[in-house]
């Protein structure tokens, strides 16, 4: 028993790890999206130089606990819907009130809250939570089974050694 629990363990680090920086890259793209259709151009999002939002792979993660809920999608839709507008709101005070920087603003938006979150920004990140929990989480249970641990190691490992240059680049950059 104990074997399989360390097992379990080690597969559901690299399936947070996964989740975290394909949802940080998908939300990157969706944003793009949104510029290019708001503006009509690509306009980066962020403060960090590299192509992820880790907002998106954070809010993937804390969607990843709810997975005990997976047959029940109301559950679900609706715990993603308040984790993520509550992620969506600290984050944004925190940038605000610690940084001066204001990345989003829902100021005018139905039913938002300070501007940091509102009703449709929530609803679709609870339309997320439906999607990893059903979709992504599944996928990448299956490249998890089909690919050789010690390259998806290496692999979390470049990711991660890149991200946290480029968040040691953009703390230097803020100061």
């Amino acid at each position: 028993m104990w074997c399989n629990m360390v097992v379990n363990n080690k597969d559901n680090i690299t399936k947070i790890g996964l989740l975290f920086y394909i949802c940080s890259i998908v939300g990157y793209i969706y944003e793009m999206i949104l510029c290019l259709i708001d503006n009509g151009k690509f306009l980066s999002h962020g403060i960090l130089f590299g192509p992820w939002l880790p907002i998106y792979g954070t809010g993937a993660v804390l969607i990843f606990t709810l997975r005990k809920y997976r047959k029940k999608p109301l559950i679900i839709f609706m715990l993603s819907f308040l984790l993520s507008g509550i992620l969506e709101w600290i984050c944004g005070y925190l940038l605000l009130n610690f940084l001066n920087i204001r990345l989003w603003d829902y100021r005018g938006w139905f039913l938002n809250l300070n501007g940091f979150v509102c009703f449709l920004s929530a609803f679709i990140f609870g339309c997320g939570g439906i999607f990893i929990i059903y979709f992504l989480l599944p996928v990448i249970e299956k490249i998890i089974r089909n690919c050789k641990r010690k390259n998806l190691i290496l692999f979390l490992s470049g990711l991660s050694l890149l991200f946290s240059i480029d968040l040691i680049c953009t703390i230097f950059k803020l100061n």
